[in-house]
């Protein structure tokens, strides 16, 4: 640059800076990984190649003894200059020795790359160190992302899910660029080294004070902004204190900006019932005179201590387990019977899984239940869910501590047992608990059942053993993106409920309150028990869906076409809605109070659908048994005619389940298609 007059210099060089500077910006705030390892490797280059020109350029002016020596001194010297956008070009040019370095191009840039990857890393450095948040504020508002996932917390296990959601639960090297990942922790948590483990997974710290709340941050990431083509998950993870707050001010939010469910889907990771009530309450509000809900985002309540039991039903299904058996017409051939060492919170959130997943037609389902607090827990849960012993009889012991001499009794006492589910809050007891019923098992000479044990830190988790021995509860198999998020399984849910809207009219995904989403979530869940009960193969359902491409032929392909087979698939179908209506607290309406309800109905909706439910009151008329369905679907088409309503004049309630079986192969196509 010595044939470049000092006067223009200076600006030429402030100007390229700025340049490379945007450059540099643009590129880390798109991928800071990549550019990081750029950078190294400019750096790495810069220094290396500008030592070797600089020293050997120098050697000419050198004599002596030392003059290699100090032509590599010179050559250090230099080379930290170009890191201060200084070159030393004039020198070496200045002696008729220097036209090796004049009059060869390829020379010259060689030489001038070492400078600019040296202004590239530079600027790499200084926006790394004191671009931060100018950087943060560009990814967020600017950057390519399509998903934006805003965590409310800081703790530990935020931080697991936040690099759970990058990186696809791991199944990425690196983390997906498509995926921004925000962490919110609090002014008084330890925000440096939130930081430093977010940068592992390319996510973003933004903290909470009294100056940037909530809001803010979502004006900050764009959620507000109109024609808004970006998809935001908030997951609320504070403690219950604040969530309740948290979950009605994101809904009030999303009504003042009028986002819909399609662009905002709320997480609420409560736990306890309380939180979850509250929160749920928010998902009833309509519009008035209209029944448009009156917050527009799609809701998601998950309970903690479910996440864990989920996962544990999901491993391990009760229909899988060694002694039930099943005949080719879909009917069990035993009961199932589990068993319940602590009834806490986990213990309950347990046996309410298991009772959703554990009805067939020809089974009776019973559970012991023992703690040393049982006549009181057991009294609170079946005040709080009182149809459910409707689907399971539950036999609790006395108040005892375990283990004990009662326990035993009643492990030998009971001939067959089909799932042990061990929690008593205490990981080593679990463990004990679950050796000691091995050995009595092993004494007794009886095929070991599903043995569940409760674990913190899952020393089970991964031993590899032929035994029914299994573990849960770990922190770091429940906040993953596919258990919390569970977009896969959704596709599922949003396909039963799209081709219910296609084929019998109703509401759309994002229009239904939680529960109705809830339940289509749980009768996606349980087509794989469907399959398994119908002896459809794999190759056989490829078949069916392979059929459905077929616009000719698609109404006629069905789960199975046997009648029998088919109609007890229909009344498993209905138990499993009973026991999930059971165990979200529903209670059933007899003949008589729907027919009140009716006729004391003054509101300008579907009166048929107000006197049949009521999903805030936890009221349901077909929370009954198969055969009382005839006796309600004959009342409830004499209330359709008083109502003038003719669609509803040959209602029968026994066809709500027979479609959910005739219409699987559907559900799965139209997931598949949106997966796709």
């Amino acid at each position: 640059m010595a044939f470049i007059p000092q006067i223009v210099r200076m600006p030429l060089t402030l100007l390229v800076f700025i340049l490379f500077g945007f450059i540099v910006f643009y590129v880390m705030t798109r991928n800071k990984r990549i550019m990081v390892r750029i950078s190294i490797f400019l750096i790495t280059f810069s220094c290396v190649v500008g030592f070797l020109l600089y020293s050997y350029g120098y050697l000419a002016f050198e004599s002596g003894d030392y003059n290699i020596l100090m032509a590599a001194f010179r050559g250090i010297i230099s080379t930290v200059r170009m890191f201060f956008i200084i070159d030393d070009y004039g020198t070496l040019t200045s002696t008729p020795e220097g036209y090796w370095l004049l009059n060869n191009v390829w020379v010259q840039i060689l030489f001038w790359s070492c400078h600019i990857f040296a202004l590239i890393g530079v600027q790499a450095v200084l926006i790394s160190i004191f671009g931060r948040k100018a950087m943060d504020f560009f990814r967020i508002r600017f950057g390519s992302h399509t998903n934006v996932y805003i965590i409310n917390s800081g703790d530990k296990n935020a931080l697991i899910l936040g690099e759970n959601i990058a990186t696809n639960d791991g199944k990425l090297k690196q983390y997906d660029s498509k995926r921004l990942v925000v962490i919110l922790p609090g002014e008084d948590d330890d925000v440096k080294n939130i930081y430093e483990k977010a940068a592992h997974f390319g996510g973003i710290v933004q903290v909470l004070d009294k100056k940037h709340k909530l809001v803010y941050y979502l004006d900050k990431a764009g959620l507000g902004k109109r024609n808004q083509r970006k998809k935001y998950s908030v997951i609320l993870m504070s403690d219950s204190t604040s969530i309740i707050e948290e979950a009605e001010f994101i809904a009030n939010y999303s009504k003042e900006k009028d986002i819909n469910g399609e662009i905002l889907d709320v997480y609420s990771l409560t736990s306890t019932d309380w939180d979850m009530e509250n929160i749920e309450k928010l998902t009833y509000k309509y519009e008035d005179y209209s029944e448009r809900s009156k917050y527009p985002y799609t809701p998601h309540i998950v309970s903690r201590a479910d996440l864990l039991i989920r996962q544990m039903v999901q491993a391990n299904p009760p229909f899988k387990c060694p002694r039930l058996n099943f005949n080719s017409k879909g009917e069990a051939t035993n009961d199932f019977s589990v068993m319940i060492l602590g009834f806490g919170n986990i213990g309950q959130r347990a046996l309410l899984r298991l009772i959703m997943n554990g009805q067939f037609v020809g089974s009776q389902m019973r559970a012991y239940v023992m703690d040393k607090d049982i006549e009181r827990l057991n009294y609170c849960f079946k005040n709080r869910y009182p149809e459910i012993e409707q689907c399971c009889e539950i036999i609790p012991s006395a108040n005892t501590d375990i283990p004990c001499k009662d326990f035993y009794e009643l492990l030998n006492g009971v001939e067959t047992i089909d799932y042990i589910v061990i929690a008593l809050g205490d990981d080593q007891l679990n463990r004990q608990i679950a050796i000691d019923i091995r050995r009595e098992y092993l004494y007794m000479d009886r095929d070991l059942p599903y043995i569940a044990v409760c674990e913190r830190n899952s020393l089970l988790q991964n031993q590899k053993t032929d035994e029914k021995i299994f573990s849960f509860g770990c922190r770091e198999e429940i906040y993953k993106y596919s258990v919390i998020l569970r977009e896969e399984s959704d596709y599922i849910a949003k396909a039963v409920n799209t081709v219910y809207e296609k084929l019998y009219g109703g509401k759309s995904w994002y229009e239904l309150d939680w529960i109705m989403q809830e339940s289509n979530r749980a009768s996606a869940d349980h087509i794989d028990v469907m399959l398994g009960l119908a002896n459809v193969s794999e190759e056989d359902m490829r078949r069916k869906i392979a059929q459905l491409e077929d616009d000719e032929h698609k109404d006629l392909v069905t789960l199975t076409d046997d009648k029998e087979l088919a109609e007890n698939l229909s009344k498993t179908e209905h138990l499993r809605w009973n026991a999930f209506h059971a165990a979200m607290g529903f209670r059933r309406i007899s003949i008589e109070e729907m027919i009140s309800r009716f006729n004391n109905y003054n509101g300008e909706s579907n009166p048929l659908d107000y006197c049949r439910r009521d999903t805030e009151m936890r009221l349901h008329v077909c929370l009954a048994s198969w055969d009382d369905l005839d006796k309600i679907s004959e009342a409830y088409r004499e209330l359709a005619k008083k109502a003038g309503i003719p669609k509803n004049e040959d209602f029968n309630f026994k066809n709500n389940d027979r479609d959910i079986v005739i219409n699987i192969p559907k559900f799965i196509h139209a997931a598949k298609k949106t997966i796709s």
